[in-house]
């Protein structure tokens, strides 16, 4: 049943005994002030069933306990510890002197909860909501937008480990007399059984095993049918899950042996503890295991306005329109601009930006050099179909072609005369036995007219002094606990990363709410300046 706070006071409140030992301007006392206008248990009543049960913790407590939680980033044993111990705590929750917490696996549950009703952006949200009021969020806003790694939780392992704990996450789903039917080559699938013992060293030893887990694998598949009716979810998940680490890193070799392939699947499992974790990098050098956290910030207010997690693969580019699109449906903050580094300036997110009147404040992906000369200087009429080179030399044929999303892909071609007699034919192109080949992509036009704009001083001076305010606001984030995840799933993740980002913007409008002096009227809506 739905537990509410108590609004009578006492004696033994914080408010009465320690206020004065709390800095007023710190966050824990604007949360004390202001956190149950702007967290109410109603909000979540949907939740709890209104009259039948034991009364709950009241949810408002909870939410502003992993508000806490996540600006300091601490476990939940320690922000139990906090609830229990820390005065500055105390005061900002509003609970008295003497209030013990409570167990902390009901932080697991309460999280599950606002999983499971879809709650899990509600304090975001609100947050936004707030810096509206106050009159620091806009409803159409310039924005700029990265992504920094969020280190997974998940036990990374090698194909071996991976096949063996697969096998073993099947075993424990089915019954002594099953497991004994399928008579498994090795013994190291209980709970606690060592790794087998071979000279690693050894490729005849490791061949052998890969061998026995193989085909071990193969007898656990054919004992388990995931196809039938009444069929555990967990179950035929683990199932799946083990056939596509076979499919990903498996293949045979020229005497139907398997082997381990050289080449590294697209989207490959590496954790069976967390199999949406991925290996990820953030620059040729910098690589990680986990999930990508990706920004989108007001550049005026200081104020995330979205946040999402995907696996630690994802492309930064392939995150910019949705972040946008619940930013405006979910939220109501519509971009007038968005700047990004050169990850979010392909051609085919500039047209996506051109369709939505978005202005894209971002550098073009610079062009593979070849050491010869750049389709840059060539001069390039994608409507009329036409290349001319820089001798004045036109291209006499022109190839259609379609790419892997469906996008046409114009090749212009040079013959071989035509090149072979030009004075910058070493200068132009590797080809001995063909003429200069000319690529055109559908956002051709796109690219070109981003590539004049870049290169402006106008253009250089907005972006340089841009960009490094979302730098700032991530590290700001990694302060508070966003370079690892706390949890295996990528919807958990992003939850932790909802909670860090609410109390960054809570931070940031309590900080705007002391220097200029404004009276919050929370219930009626009104930022009232004194």
């Amino acid at each position: 049943m739905l537990g509410k706070e108590d609004k009578q006071t006492s004696f033994f409140d914080t408010e009465f005994i320690c206020a004065h030992l709390i800095n007023k301007n710190s966050f824990y006392a604007k949360m004390h002030d202001f956190s149950n206008k702007i967290i109410t248990d109603e909000d979540f009543a949907d939740m709890y069933c209104l009259d039948n049960g034991r009364t709950s913790v009241p949810p408002a407590r909870l939410t502003k306990i992993l508000i806490l939680q996540n600006y300091e980033n601490l476990s939940d044993r320690e922000a139990l510890e906090m609830v229990r111990l820390n005065i500055a705590w105390k005061y900002a929750l509003n609970v008295p002197i003497g209030y013990e917490g409570f167990d902390r696996s009901l932080l697991v549950y309460f999280r599950a909860r606002l999983l499971i009703n879809n709650k899990d952006k509600m304090i975001f949200k609100k947050t936004l909501e707030l810096a509206k009021k106050m009159g620091l969020l806009k409803k159409e806003v310039n924005l700029v937008i990265d992504s920094t790694p969020m280190l997974g939780v998940g036990a990374v392992k090698d194909t071996y480990e991976l096949l063996r704990d697969g096998i073993r996450n099947i075993i424990s789903f089915v019954d002594k007399k099953t497991k004994s039917k399928m008579n498994l080559s090795l013994k190291v699938y209980d709970k606690g059984d060592p790794k087998p013992k071979i000279n690693w060293n050894d490729k005849k030893e490791r061949q052998e095993l890969l061998s026995l887990l193989v085909s071990d694998v193969k007898k656990v598949l054919s004992h388990v049918d995931v196809d039938k009716e009444n069929v555990d979810t967990q179950l035929k998940g683990t199932v799946n899950l083990l056939a596509k680490i076979v499919s990903q890193n498996i293949e045979k070799d020229k005497k139907g042996k398997p082997k381990i392939r050289k080449d590294v699947a697209k989207d490959r499992v590496i954790s069976t503890t967390d199999p949406e974790m991925r290996h990820g990098r953030k620059s040729s050098s910098g690589k990680f295991n986990g999930y990508k956290t990706h920004i989108l910030k007001d550049i005026d207010s200081d104020i995330i306005t979205n946040i999402d997690v995907s696996p630690g693969n994802c492309p930064d580019g392939d995150m910019a329109e949705p972040l946008i699109n619940e930013a405006k449906e979910e939220f109501e903050v519509k971009a007038k601009s968005l700047c990004g580094d050169g990850a979010y300036g392909s051609g085919k997110m500039r047209k996506k930006m051109s369709s939505k009147k978005t202005e894209l404040i971002s550098k073009v992906p610079p062009v593979i050099d070849t050491g010869k000369l750049s389709k840059e200087e060539f001069d390039i009429d994608v409507r009329n179909e036409k290349v001319v080179c820089p001798e004045g030399k036109v291209a006499e044929k022109c190839y259609k072609s379609k790419d892997a999303e469906g996008e046409v892909t114009k090749t212009f071609v040079f013959s071989k005369e035509t090149c072979s007699n030009c004075s910058k034919r070493n200068e132009c192109t590797h080809a001995k036995n063909t003429g200069r080949t000319i690529k055109v992509g559908p956002y051709e036009e796109y690219l070109r007219e981003a590539r004049k704009i870049q290169r402006t001083k106008k253009f250089k001076e907005i972006y340089n002094k841009i960009r490094p305010s979302i730098e700032r606001k991530i590290s700001e984030l990694i302060f508070h606990g966003l370079r690892k995840t706390r949890y295996k799933g990528k919807r958990k993740s992003r939850l932790q990363a909802l909670f860090t980002a609410a109390g960054v913007n809570l931070k940031k409008i309590f900080k705007e709410q002391g220097e200029k002096r404004l009276i919050l009227d929370i219930a009626g809506a009104n930022a009232v300046s004194i």
